[in-house]
């Protein structure tokens, strides 16, 4: 059980890791990060083809439901004027957020692109993860997927 005794926006990271032993051997690793920052940080020092998907946990205050909810991350900006610097994000559906601390920029504003993540492809569940089980045994499975005359 996880506790949230701060009610801020937070991040979920999915990043494939290889095997350096077995051949075409990955796993995802998903972590959690605190801050938009530290975000970035963790951002700069990866290689972008390894990021699977970012995930930001919207509280309820910033959410029009009152409720927590998320919201899927395709690109993370950092953007630097003379008042600072903030973590600008892109959903999904193309809208830019960020996560309420923000100084009142002034221009002249740089926006570096930091990641942009490509749409996740659908992948087919392990049985194992399935909401139901396979019908039939692999034989015949395999044998109605035969062409006819085969």
């Amino acid at each position: 059980m996880v506790e949230l005794t701060l009610h801020a926006p937070w991040f979920l990271l999915s990043v494939e890791t290889f095997d350096a032993e077995i051949r075409d051997c990955s796993m995802t690793r998903t972590v959690c990060i605190a801050w938009d920052y530290d975000l970035a940080e963790v951002l700069r020092g990866l290689d972008s083809d390894r990021v699977l998907g970012i995930v930001c946990m919207m509280p309820a205050w910033a959410s029009s439901n009152g409720q927590w909810s998320s919201r899927e991350v395709r690109e993370v900006w950092m953007c630097t004027s003379d008042a600072g610097q903030s973590v600008l994000l892109c959903d999904a559906a193309g809208q830019e957020f960020d996560c309420g601390l923000v100084p009142e920029h002034v221009e002249p504003l740089k926006k570096d692109l930091l990641l942009c993540v490509a749409p996740a492809k659908p992948r087919r569940r392990p049985f194992s993860q399935r909401k139901t089980p396979p019908s039939g045994n692999r034989r015949s499975r395999r044998a109605s997927t035969r062409k006819a005359g085969a």
